[in-house]
């Protein structure tokens, strides 16, 4: 025995909830009644989409290229200076004097 011969009426269905890819379109300007519609052309994200647009080497000489070598940078100069306690306040005024005559 079917539902329809209980009841009489046909049984409407509830739309399940959305899932990726699908998107809800209302029916009509109640939007009492839903339905799922499947994105015909979905879009890619951002990092397949430039591994896919990205220019491909297809001559022998480009796909055989390396990176090119760069010589290493010198040193980087120390960030903080340790000083002593005499010698800092000398070196301090040191620092400063040429400051103050460039000011002026």
């Amino acid at each position: 025995m079917s539902v329809s011969a209980i009841f009489g009426t046909g049984i409407t269905a509830v739309a399940p909830p959305l899932a990726i890819g699908f998107r809800r379109k209302s029916m009509g300007s109640g939007g009492g009644a839903t339905a799922i519609e499947c994105s015909s052309r979905p879009q890619k994200k951002a990092t397949k989409h430039h591994m896919k647009s990205r220019p491909k080497k297809t001559q022998p000489w480009d796909v055989k290229r390396k990176p090119t070598v760069y010589s290493p940078l010198p040193p980087l100069p120390p960030d903080y200076t340790l000083l002593s306690g005499e010698s800092s306040a000398a070196e301090a005024a040191a620092r400063e004097s040429p400051l103050s005559s460039a000011a002026s």
